[in-house]
């Protein structure tokens, strides 16, 4: 019985060598795994630096776009109120001209009416 004892002794270790390979292989393919995932970790956190430069500036040429955009938003509102300026004169000039027609108008009649007195103060001498 020893000898038979010794046997299943012998089977069981083999059994046991052969599930240490196995688990020997699965760890060794564990590794390979593990360094794969670290690569593909680095890979994302240097596309995600490069993301967030890109963002940065991305953000930076937003803002100077707004900048930009709130120079000309004042640039306008200035010429904006030139205009309404320049409306104003504008129709000032043109209430002075019409109150000089107006005159020039009455003194041009008025030229008219003592040209026919001064005519009709000869015909009668």
């Amino acid at each position: 019985m020893s000898e038979q004892l010794l046997h299943q002794i012998l089977q069981k270790l083999d059994h046991i060598e052969a599930e240490q390979s196995s688990m020997k292989v699965d760890m060794n393919s564990m590794k390979s795994d593990m360094q794969t995932m670290k690569s593909d970790i680095l890979g994302l956190k240097e596309t995600q630096e490069l993301m967030q430069v890109q963002l940065g500036e991305t953000n930076a040429i937003v803002r100077a776009i707004r900048d930009r955009q709130d120079e000309t938003d004042a640039k306008l509102d200035a010429l904006s109120m030139d205009v309404h300026k320049l409306h104003g004169e504008l129709t000032s000039v043109k209430a002075t001209q019409d109150r000089h027609e107006k005159i020039l108008d009455k003194l041009a009649t008025r030229s008219i009416e003592q040209e026919a007195d001064i005519h009709q103060l000869k015909l009668a001498k």
